[in-house]
């Protein structure tokens, strides 16, 4: 959160123009996104909840609010509601499959549980 609020403290000329924006904030704001969700998961990224997912994904949003209305008083910044778009987008894809992951997981761990037949592992299964 200190390195977005840093770089939205930027003046419009020191902002670099050679990287589009958006790409940076669909990146930023999922990392800012799975940071949250891995912090309200006890630090945990197996067996995630739907709960702590979607109050990660309104967290990051929410921070990303607050970050287009700092930005609106930094002289040559703008706020920008497409730039907000972008962060729910990037916060709810790596969120969301990050979720999906840690469901993915833990019925594969129930299942080799129930068998009896664990899977090898990666340097098992190597010649």
């Amino acid at each position: 959160m200190t390195a977005i609020f840093i770089s939205s403290s930027l003046p419009g000329s020191a902002v670099p123009s050679a990287v589009p924006d958006k790409p940076v904030h669909l990146a930023v704001y999922g990392l800012l996104g799975a940071l949250l969700l891995r912090a309200l998961a006890d630090g945990r990224w197996a067996g995630v909840r739907g709960r702590s997912a979607l109050a990660s994904i309104f967290l990051t949003i929410a921070y990303g609010i607050s970050d287009e209305w700092h930005q609106s008083f930094v002289p040559g910044r703008t706020p920008d509601s497409i730039d907000l778009i972008v962060d729910g987008i990037g916060a709810a894809t790596v969120v969301g499959g990050t979720w999906v992951w840690s469901i993915i997981r833990a019925r594969r761990a129930h299942a080799t549980r129930c068998s009896g037949h664990a899977e090898p592992t990666f340097t098992e299964r190597l010649p």
